[in-house]
């Protein structure tokens, strides 16, 4: 029975060879369609955390059989499309001209299309309709204004209830201290609201006006002709790629690091349930269960160890000396180095998470980023890459007008955030080689499929 099959070729840590059945097992991972297992195969008791990876399903092991790859429909021909691939390292970045006002779906199951459209997100400091991405944060319009005049006013509050007053919709205007707290625990920058240059009276609210439209003003006070603006559909790709969560840690379950006997293989059980939340992420990524089952597995088993590390480095950024395996297993560099990660490793890792910091990536941008290593145009056997290179393009022209309208002091930010790729690219070659020398020499026990992905 294929079901038997696939559970005794997880349970072999070791099983290299069987590169059609761990591509068999990707895609059942992708498709949510793997058969609920019975108590009687005891080798799943073996690794809880791989359980969490395997979805239980209705579906039977005949339609398992049934799926295959097929035509998801006509791909764009859009060669001038901007894409980050083996080409792009070292030259320089010109963005798409142009952004379609919906993405394509596709049902994998069913194989009828429909038109997608991400939803409007609610505002992150009082839960009213969004408008769009303001100082960093989706909110909406009252909260974007009242914001920017604290900030351009040097206003202060004081909070006549204990500092913790409800921030909604309806009591908004109740507190105002409370209010700007909320607008900064969100993530809103102040320094990300431009100072008011324009003299009082009726040409100031006309400057205000004329402010609230991206791109319009410059930086040095001039005037655009034609304004920069960011689309509607731009801001929903983006809440988009925000509402898919790539920031998900996994958390550790383990025992304690507090022995000294704590080894690789203890540290490395988080990699089961990392592998499952970046299939879950890559699911929901806009546009990307459009393309055929073929190229979702393979654009995953191209990009998993960079979003490895992208996601490794990220959640370590703000720790000292150590490193964020999940929550929980927060690993200092020096014993990192001693179990068998080596002390090259954990200096590029670390040095890779220094220098998302040196730029202060915001959570926008992270998301961003991982949706463009996902869609790497030059993974080894795609079938339509001209669909991959216009999705690409897309996220890549909605971070590059996010990163202006966001950060108009910092007008070299978007070629900043791209040219950390090479260095994660070098970093997570690294990895992989470092995690295979180990797993062939016995000091690392991987699960079948995780090797597979990392070679």
């Amino acid at each position: 029975m294929k079901v038997l099959i696939l559970a005794t070729l997880l349970c072999n840590p070791l099983e290299t060879h069987f590169r059609f059945n761990q591509n068999r097992i990707l895609l059942l991972l992708l498709t949510n369609n793997f058969t609920q297992f019975t108590d009687h195969h005891r080798c799943f008791q073996m690794n809880n955390l791989l359980l969490r990876i395997l979805q239980p399903s209705q579906l039977s092991a005949t339609k398992i059989e049934q799926l295959s790859v097929s035509d998801m429909g006509d791909s764009p021909d859009n060669p001038g499309t901007l894409y980050i691939g083996e080409q792009m390292m070292g030259q320089q970045i010109s963005p798409t001209p142009q952004v379609s006002t919906t993405v394509d779906l596709h049902s994998s199951d069913s194989g009828q299309s429909s038109q997608f459209q991400e939803p409007i997100a609610p505002c992150l400091v009082c839960g009213d309709k969004g408008s769009g991405y303001h100082y960093s944060v989706f909110s909406c319009e009252g909260c974007k204004g009242f914001f920017k005049r604290t900030v351009q006013k040097f206003l202060s509050y004081t909070c006549k209830g204990s500092g913790n007053c409800n921030v909604s919709k309806f009591t908004r205007n109740n507190c105002q201290a409370c209010r700007f707290q909320k607008c900064l625990e969100a993530g809103m920058k102040k320094e990300a609201v431009r100072d008011d240059r324009s003299p009082g009276g009726k040409n100031r609210n006309k400057r205000q006006r004329l402010e609230d439209i991206p791109g319009l003003i410059n930086p040095d006070g001039t005037i655009n002709i034609i304004p920069e603006s960011i689309e509607p559909e731009e801001d929903n790709l983006i809440v988009g790629l925000v509402q898919a969560k790539p920031d998900l840690t996994p958390k550790f379950e383990s025992g304690n690091l507090d022995s000294e006997y704590i080894d690789i293989n203890q540290i490395m059980q988080h990699g089961y349930a990392e592998l499952k939340f970046i299939i879950d992420w890559a699911k929901k990524v806009p546009g990307f269960k459009a393309l055929c089952i073929d190229d979702q597995m393979s654009l995953l088993k191209a990009a998993f160890m960079e979003l490895n590390v992208l996601r490794l480095s990220y959640r370590s950024m703000e720790t000292s000396n150590c490193i964020k395996f999940a929550e929980g297993l927060i690993v200092p560099t020096e014993l990192a180095q001693g179990v068998g990660f080596g002390k090259e490793l954990v200096n590029a890792t670390t040095e890779f998470a220094s220098r998302l910091k040196e730029i202060d990536i915001d959570l926008t941008e992270f998301c961003c980023l991982n949706a463009i290593v996902l869609t790497y145009p030059d993974a080894a056997g795609l079938k339509d890459k001209p669909k991959i290179l216009a999705m690409q393009g897309k996220i890549l022209e909605s971070l590059r007008r996010y990163t202006a309208t966001q950060y108009p002091n910092d007008p070299r930010r978007y070629s900043k955030i791209l040219l950390r790729l090479p260095s994660l690219r070098s970093v997570s070659a690294k990895a992989a080689e470092r995690f295979l020398s180990l797993s062939l020499d016995g000091s690392l026990q991987l699960n079948s499929l995780v090797l597979d992905m990392i070679t």
